[in-house]
């Protein structure tokens, strides 16, 4: 009997799923005026994190630290976006007015964690080229060597 209820626990333990969002992940080259795909990376974590909502933001150049630049798109993730292993993917319309050139894709956060839902906003960023044809490899904030899209 105490073998099957520690096995019965065990097993229990390992099918709770904790997630969180770690960085981002876009393609290497975007066109002005194009629909992109970003990868919001997510991975295992040790406890539940609510992730309220995600905005996204692009600067000219390397940007100004800790700011987004031009507002592109935000957007509401709650429970069904949250603790999640599985990366999320959000499209994204780069304005056609865009400049080309080197520039900075921002992400900012918003996430409750742990049972006391503690606040917190993360931002990423990653190089992009603003440029003539969106490409399809994709750079990443830092977070991991590869992304599965």
């Amino acid at each position: 009997m105490r073998t099957s209820t520690i096995l019965t626990t065990t097993l229990f333990l390992f099918t709770l799923s904790s997630a969180r969002l770690v960085g981002i992940a876009a393609p290497e080259t975007i066109a002005p005026g194009s629909t992109f795909n970003v990868v919001i990376e997510s991975v295992d974590y040790i406890q539940s994190v609510y992730d309220v909502s995600i905005a996204f933001g692009i600067a000219a150049g390397k940007g100004y630290p800790g700011s987004m630049g031009t507002v592109l798109s935000s957007g509401y993730l709650g429970p069904s976006q949250s603790n999640t292993q599985d990366n999320i993917t959000y499209s994204i319309t780069l304005p056609a007015t865009t400049p080309k050139g080197k520039s900075l894709l921002s992400a900012g956060l918003f996430s409750l964690y742990g049972a006391v839902g503690d606040p917190t906003i993360t931002s990423f960023n990653v190089s992009v080229t603003v440029g003539d044809v969106t490409s399809e490899s994709l750079v990443s904030s830092g977070h991991f060597s590869s992304v599965n899209a």
